[in-house]
């Protein structure tokens, strides 16, 4: 994502409560472009406040609600390709119908595979299924672990 943003001529920050601050230097298309991560007291509210994109690659956990979104731009973009409640959908929803959200792009819901109604028909929300274990590898995984219950089932 940094890379694609980069290529864009975006400026990317990044937050890492387990990184200290660095520079990570990120190949595009031939050349360099650098991402900073930032690690301390008020890392991540700067980021809310200066980012006209956010995208949120977590494994869990509430991390956006009213509070971190009024510390936002009027008419951010919100992304969340983490996991379902990361942002508070109903927080969202609110933050759109003001315009304090300009957009969000979801690819996960709190209540898969059921996600609420008003979320599935804003038009300011753009939606996506929920293929987080669609890659190579976990699919591998998923094919390895169907054949040993398989085995296990007929071995026994």
């Amino acid at each position: 994502l940094a890379s694609v943003a980069l290529g864009n001529g975006m400026r990317v920050m990044a937050y890492d409560p387990f990184v200290q601050e660095a520079l990570i230097d990120i190949p595009i298309h031939g050349h360099e472009g650098q991402v900073k991560v930032k690690l301390g007291t008020g890392a991540l509210e700067d980021i809310f406040r200066q980012s006209d994109f956010i995208s949120v690659h977590v494994p869990g956990g509430k991390l956006i609600g009213t509070a971190e979104i009024g510390l936002m731009k009027e008419g951010v973009m919100l992304v969340n390709a983490s996991r379902g409640g990361v942002i508070d959908e109903q927080d969202l929803l609110d933050a759109l119908n003001s315009g304090k959200v300009g957009m969000a792009a979801l690819d996960v819901f709190m209540n898969e595979p059921q996600p609420s109604p008003a979320l599935l028909k804003h038009p300011n929300v753009s939606l996506s299924p929920h293929i987080g274990a669609s890659t190579k590898e976990a699919q591998e995984r998923v094919g390895t672990e169907l054949a040993q219950l398989i085995i296990h089932h007929w071995e026994h």
